[in-house]
């Protein structure tokens, strides 16, 4: 028994070790962000992003989405972007409307623009309150619908993690 709580108690501790570590390495590629060094930036968050850590992934999203540190690819940003929405990162969702509001990287579409801006604000990502509100000023009944109900379904299967 003794033998099964030191294994415990050590897996604890290596797993401890290892979110800080990841909290560590994402920290250091948003210094090398804000620093310019947009490559280094990316190399740190790559190898998170494909491990699931969803602050890569929507920082990889912003790279993409930007050009800096990697070629500019909508295509590519809307994947990272979508990954890091779907787990519940809310600058990821707010980036989600702006792809479908502008029709980057895919087809132009104003119910789902104004789901996502919505979503966002409802996890906490105020910046996105006027995104939300600019949308729905140019929607139609069918945009409306559109979001309505996928917003309704997205809430209904996620919880929201800041």
């Amino acid at each position: 028994m003794r033998k099964t709580a030191i294994a415990l108690a050590a897996m604890l501790l290596l797993s401890l070790q290892a979110g800080a570590a990841r909290a560590q390495d994402f920290r250091t590629g948003l210094s090398a962000f804000e620093a310019g060094d947009f490559a280094s930036a990316f190399g740190n968050w790559w190898p998170m992003a494909l491990k699931g850590d969803a602050k890569s992934q929507a920082s990889l999203g912003f790279l993409y989405y930007s050009g800096k540190g990697a070629p500019l690819d909508y295509s590519k940003a809307l994947l990272w972007f979508s990954r890091a929405a779907e787990a519940g990162q809310p600058t990821a969702q707010f980036f989600m409307g702006l792809l479908y509001y502008y029709g980057r990287g895919v087809k132009k579409d104003l119910g789902l623009a104004h789901a996502w801006c919505d979503i966002a604000v409802t996890n906490g990502y105020m910046d996105s309150l006027f995104c939300r509100d600019a949308i729905e000023i140019e929607m139609s009944e069918a945009d409306k619908i559109v979001s309505d109900k996928f917003t309704s379904q997205f809430n209904a299967t996620h919880s929201f993690r800041n």
